[in-house]
């Protein structure tokens, strides 16, 4: 699947976008990082867990073991983004990012999200 193809998806937690037509920030960061050719963990069921008891120190921790954390933004960049509702996931794509916004998948411009921090594979 494009990067592309994921924006105005319907957000559902757990959802992946080929199977449910649906995203969530986990499985929409997966799909894009796998476009570019980036591996990225497969999520467990614990990650969603915690995530519905609100502790959203799961995407710090995962994307601590994945990558570095990183100033850099460029193909491969992974934001944990601070929202309304908590924390979540954005990843990288033509000047912008593709993140799960309150009802669907969405790009958002540089700018547009609430970053809380950068992480990249790269060194």
């Amino acid at each position: 699947m494009k990067p592309y193809q994921l924006i105005g998806l319907p957000y559902r937690l757990g959802a992946d976008p080929i199977k449910h037509h649906a995203a969530d920030c986990v499985s929409l960061a997966r799909t894009v990082l796998k476009y570019y050719g980036i591996d990225s963990p497969e999520p467990k069921r614990d990650w969603y867990r915690r995530v519905r008891r609100k502790d959203f120190d799961i995407f710090r921790e995962e994307l601590e073991k994945w990558g570095n954390e990183t100033k850099d933004i460029n193909i491969g960049t992974v934001a944990l983004c601070k929202s309304n509702n908590g924390f979540g996931l954005a990843v990288y794509y033509e000047e912008g990012w593709i993140n799960c916004g309150e009802s669907e998948v969405r790009w958002s411009p540089l700018n547009g999200l609430e970053v809380v921090g950068y992480y990249s594979q790269e060194k």
